[in-house]
């Protein structure tokens, strides 16, 4: 259920960046559309962590590999959370998987 909400919330564009990521896509280490592919391509979760921060809607913070748009594994960390509008997935940090 949690994969399948993510793909949802990715798939109507309603996630946020952290600074660090924010940063990465300036940097040009990969773009939006990689950050997007990832969760979209995922078949599972690969770890449910406790969120220390107390920020996500469900308290948990998630793993999730999937391809990035050249077809390369691809790791991020992120967790929904609420906002005035409602949920969104927030990605904490992203990068090639190895």
């Amino acid at each position: 259920m949690e994969l399948d909400e993510i793909k949802v919330l990715i798939a109507k564009r309603q996630y946020e960046v952290s600074q660090k990521v924010q940063e990465l896509l300036e940097q040009e280490y990969f773009d939006k559309q990689d950050l997007e592919n990832c969760i979209l391509t995922a078949t599972r979760i690969h770890k449910r962590q406790r969120d220390e921060r107390g920020t996500a809607a469900d308290g948990r913070k998630y793993v999730i590999i999937g391809l990035d748009t050249h077809g390369r594994r691809f790791y991020m960390t992120g967790k929904i959370i609420k906002d005035h509008l409602g949920r969104l997935y927030f990605f904490i940090t992203a990068h090639q998987a190895e």
